[in-house]
């Protein structure tokens, strides 16, 4: 299956923690929450952070592991490549997917934005770990 440097991607899938804290925070975090319609109490209503932050490192991992084999199949050894592939793949399938739901779920564009923005960040740095550590 190739060399998947699995150090390196159990730290890509932990950094989206800090990025979505400083993201859904600070950032865009009162953004974040008119275009949902909510208000932090009602987030707060039913929120198990051991399960959701759990799971979400899980999925983490499994999105950082497939970047790392996308990475690998490719070749990719400079972080311009890894920057360009994991733009593409954003661009293929977080992106564009976000984009289709959204439009069925007559979501705010501000939210898609705000969501689908986050993601780049996260494969982007992924992408920089995963070629720097190969």
């Amino acid at each position: 299956m190739g060399n998947v440097n699995y150090l390196a991607v159990l730290v890509c899938a932990l950094v989206p923690m800090l990025i979505g804290f400083l993201w859904y925070g600070p950032i865009f975090g009162k953004a974040w929450m008119a275009a949902v319609g909510k208000t932090e109490e009602e987030i707060k209503k039913d929120f198990n952070p051991g399960k959701t932050y759990g799971l979400t490192i899980v999925a983490n991992f499994i999105v950082a592991y497939a970047l790392a084999r996308i990475i690998w199949f490719v070749g990719a050894t400079t972080i311009v490549d890894g920057l360009m592939i994991a733009a593409l793949c954003w661009l293929g399938f977080t992106a564009g997917t976000f984009y289709i739901n959204n439009l069925f779920e007559g979501k705010p564009m501000k939210l898609l934005m705000i969501n689908v923005f986050y993601h780049l960040v996260v494969v982007l740095v992924y992408s920089v770990i995963l070629v720097s550590w190969r």
